[in-house]
């Protein structure tokens, strides 16, 4: 191989993450090339010694006259047939990554010229060669008559890209990412596959969540839930008449077995790699894919078993549904979209038929649950006054929710970017500018808080700075005639897909690191999501909103009454801490941070939620800095063996030791505050259209689904 020359097309993450580990373990780096036309990547790429030329494809075949052995394509997805057969015609054999393309008619052309060249292209379908595939496949009789099959892969979308391409409509959404490996492999099992049942939440992006149910020809029932927003089980189930055989996402040794008696046997195959040195992890199937492919194995994933496997995709994106015709003509424009506010609203104008709606953003990885919308994500630093200004240009209201709670970047993002886009929006002449602040400004004083409320802003420089920007705002709106400005102060933002108010309490408890504090007593202040919602549409329609601010809260009532719903069948669990037991950490078994830094490295959903938090955000960075940073390698000696475990050495042990955090104190305190939202009913007309026993009843629902 050490004589070959490989071409890359595209230099993208999963070539830096995993094509260019395995070409180093085989000693080939100085084998590649890489076409590259983003100059960032490019010259990180240079940077690391690595053969790549800053070209598009097109220009690159057009100059360069060097002969390849094989080309490696790994472009976003509408690219691979042209780069195809551009490769193709220079007589260049092709692992492209999956999917190779997203129609039928494309495998056919591909087909076509593969007999034009004499030449061949394969998918990159790596996890046919996971170990705990191959251990799976080789099972199979271990079930008995297979009656069933079961996939589940979710999590929030975490790819270490920061690309658009993820979220390109042209390039399909979650089933053609992640769906296509599920579908390969049950077609590679169980062969020919029959679809007739598809739903997804696609509305004119990229769909983010999916159920769908097909049968292959014995009658098997298959089922594929995927989601780039929810946590799921990540798991691989056949079910037959003997037991269950599974693998787990990522765990890449083994797969398992549990006959009806209920031990669980972990099944692992000896030599699952061609190179013996390999250990069993995902970094390695790249390896092994690569060897294959250099020696044109009979394994490899050719265009006839790709288009089985296209079908399904094509036939799932032709039978899908989307809900509602554009209705209005308004122009929208919200900062901070991608979080739960921000998608809450998108989806809200969205089904109210406002379909001209803009979301920039700083990257693209949080982007999956607004993306499936048919709107625009523009890659927006809301720190240069220019792109602001060109962003906002046309839009009638803009909707400025994003900030930040890192004591860093605070006061940029709070102020200076407030202020960008507060001025571009009156330069640009939009009709009204809602700018969200938080309660957090007046600080927790005892007794009824209103507008007028001059307290100390709570929240570190998180508070600080949301004030210093309420009062520019405010201050600013004087001078202003034609966009009316108008700020507002919403409580405790609760409701399905929340965070901080809704899935924290319970995440918590689940490992026993949630406590009342002084009985469930503190004043929670408190606004359901739709509520937020319906006043942030009022205040950019209601002309007398003009430079003033409002008050946004449902409800008061004490942290115990309104959190007790929302721990499901942990309410009962809850002990008691009074405010200075819980300070001093004067309990059971103190918090100390190798116990923290294991949580949240546990806890992708915690790490998400506080990275949200003004006091949370903080506490994670100094505990980070604390933990040890590891790194796979490819090379190791494993021993590789088939074992039998009784169920009580493979089940993990949940019981967790009573172990509040101190912070729970900043966000369920006893504090006696009271806020009120009279202002925002006499000025607005804005009333809880959804009332606190109602709003609870539909956010319990929604925690025991997702729990």
């Amino acid at each position: 191989m050490e004589d070959r020359k490989y071409l890359i097309i595209g230099g993208g993450a999963v070539v830096q993450e995993y094509y260019l580990k395995a070409f180093e373990h085989l000693n080939l780096l100085n084998s590649i090339t890489i076409v590259e036309p983003n100059v960032e990547t490019y010259q990180y790429l240079k940077s690391k010694g690595i053969s790549v030329v800053n070209f598009g494809f097109r220009e690159f075949f057009a100059q360069d006259q060097t002969d390849y052995n094989y080309a490696i394509i790994t472009l976003p997805n509408h690219l691979h047939e042209e780069a195809i057969a551009l490769c193709l015609d220079k007589g260049i054999p092709i692992l492209c990554e999956k999917p190779m393309v997203l129609t039928t008619s494309a495998c056919n052309r591909i087909s076509d010229v593969e007999i034009k060249t004499n030449q061949h292209v394969y998918t990159g379908m790596v996890r046919r060669y996971m170990p705990s595939y191959l251990a799976l496949r080789k099972s199979l009789n271990l079930v008995g008559e297979i009656n069933e099959v079961r996939i589940e892969d979710g999590n929030p979308f975490a790819w270490v890209a920061d690309s658009y391409a993820f979220f390109d409509p042209k390039n399909g959404g979650v089933l053609a990412d992640m769906g296509v490996h599920y579908l390969d492999l049950v077609y590679h099992l169980f062969g020919a596959l029959k679809p007739f049942k598809y739903e997804d939440d696609y509305e004119g992006g990229v769909e983010a969540n999916v159920n769908y149910a097909l049968k292959n020809e014995s009658g098997i029932e298959i089922s594929i839930k995927l989601s780039r927003t929810e946590k799921l089980k990540n798991t691989f189930e056949i079910i037959g008449t003997n037991g269950r055989l599974w693998m787990d996402k990522d765990k890449f040794e083994s797969c398992f077995f549990s006959p009806e008696d209920g031990i669980v046997y972990e099944i692992k195959l000896n030599n699952a790699f061609t190179d013996r040195s390999l250990q069993y992890i995902f970094e390695a199937c790249f390896v092994e894919q690569l060897l294959r492919f250099s020696s044109k194995d009979k394994s490899l994933v050719k265009v006839a078993d790709a288009k089985a496997v296209i079908t399904l995709i094509e036939w799932a994106y032709e039978n899908r549904k989307t809900t509602l015709a554009k209705t209005s003509e308004d122009t929208y424009l919200i900062t901070g979209g991608t979080g739960f506010i921000g998608t809450a609203l998108t989806e809200h104008l969205w089904r109210k038929g406002v379909q001209n709606i803009t979301v920039p953003v700083r990257g693209y990885k949080n982007c999956a649950s607004v993306a499936r919308f048919d709107i625009n994500l523009p890659k927006v630093n809301l720190l240069n006054y220019e792109s602001v200004l060109q962003t906002v240009a046309g839009k009638q209201f803009i909707i400025h929710l994003a900030y930040s709670t890192d004591s860093k970047n605070a006061y940029n993002i709070n102020v200076e970017a407030t202020k960008n886009v507060v001025k571009a929006a009156c330069e640009q002449s939009a009709e009204a500018v809602v700018v969200l602040s938080t309660m957090n400004v007046y600080g927790f004083p005892n007794g009824i808080v209103n507008e007028n409320t001059n307290g100390k802003p709570a929240g570190g420089d998180y508070g600080k700075s949301k004030k210093i920007m309420q009062d520019w705002c405010l201050e600013f709106a004087k001078t202003q005639t034609r966009t009316r400005i108008i700020v507002l102060n919403p409580t405790c933002v609760y409701g399905p897909n929340g965070k901080t108010y809704t899935t924290l309490p319970l995440t918590l408890a689940n490992s026993n690191r949630f406590c009342w504090i002084d009985n469930g007593n503190g004043m929670a202040n408190v606004v359901y999501i739709d509520n937020l919602l319906d006043a942030i549409e009022k205040s950019l329609k209601v002309k007398e909103a003009h430079g003033l601010n409002f008050i946004i809260n449902d409800d008061t009532l004490t942290w115990k009454s309104f959190l007790s719903p929302l721990l499901l069948d942990k309410t009962s669990q809850i002990e008691n801490l009074d405010t200075n037991s819980l300070l001093t950490q004067n309990f059971k078994e103190k918090t100390n941070l190798k116990k923290i830094a294991r949580y949240l490295v546990a806890n992708y959903e915690f790490v998400s939620l506080i990275n949200q938090h003004p006091v949370l955000g903080g506490i994670k960075k100094a505990i980070f800095k604390r933990i040890p940073k590891f790194r796979n390698k490819l090379d190791g000696e494993r021993e590789i063996e088939w074992t039998g475990n009784g169920t009580e050495n493979l089940t993990k042990d949940f019981s967790q030791p009573f172990n509040p955090p101190i912070w729970l104190n900043e966000l369920f305190g006893n504090t006696n505050s009271e806020f009120s939202s009279e202002k925002a009913e006499e000025i607005l007309g804005w009333k809880s259209a959804v009332s606190t026993e109602e709003a609870l009843k539909k956010t319990q629902h929604w925690l025991s689904q997702r729990n």
